[in-house]
């Protein structure tokens, strides 16, 4: 396996994901493997992520199959990578964190160096719950909910302002979600 900081490794890893596949996803860490769905596994993606705590028995009634089946199914997608992990979804509200913004950051340097030093900050940082690296005229996204706009701005100075590398913050206050899911479109 070509180690992290080798040129190949580094070459690769900016390069389009599928010009590269299965290499790049072994490059990369990624343990998924690509499979073909049928529509009765598309079935089962669809209802488990409307419900993760369906059994399999339940789960193969309302398809109409039967158990073993479905459970060999169930276990293909989650050993292709189709299937992560089961979660409850938190109510954010209900635990009192009423905002949510949406952070465009600009970056003062984009070597591999400067992106891991931002990267592993993020990572450390609860109220981000999603970080995203974008081509464009930001570096990145980052959504984050906190309890109020003064907890966000006693965040901005202290903590978001003071990550490595960053030039410059734009932020925006979600006012009303529309819509919202974790539901994939398959």
């Amino acid at each position: 396996m070509l180690r992290r900081s080798s040129r190949l490794f580094q070459a690769l890893s900016f390069a389009p994901r599928h010009e590269f596949g299965y290499f790049y996803n072994c490059l990369s860490g990624r343990t998924s493997v690509s499979i073909t769905l049928d529509d009765t596994d598309r079935r089962i993606l669809t209802m488990l992520q409307e419900d993760g705590s369906l059994t399999v028995n339940e789960l193969a009634q309302r398809i109409g199959m039967t158990p073993p089946p479905c459970w060999r199914r169930v276990k293909r997608l989650k050993d292709a990578g189709c299937l992560r992990r089961q979660v409850w979804l938190v109510d954010a509200a209900a635990v009192g964190l009423e905002v949510t913004l949406y952070a465009n950051i600009q970056l003062t340097a984009h070597d591999l160096e400067a992106t891991t030093a931002f990267r592993e900050h993020v990572r450390a940082l609860p109220e981000v719950i999603e970080c995203y690296l974008l081509l464009g005229n930001s570096d990145a996204l980052l959504k984050i909910i906190v309890p109020s706009i003064k907890y966000y701005e006693t965040f901005f100075y202290t903590r978001l302002s003071q990550l490595p590398g960053v030039r410059a913050i734009t932020s925006s206050v979600v006012m009303t979600e529309i819509k919202a899911t974790t539901s994939l479109p398959v």
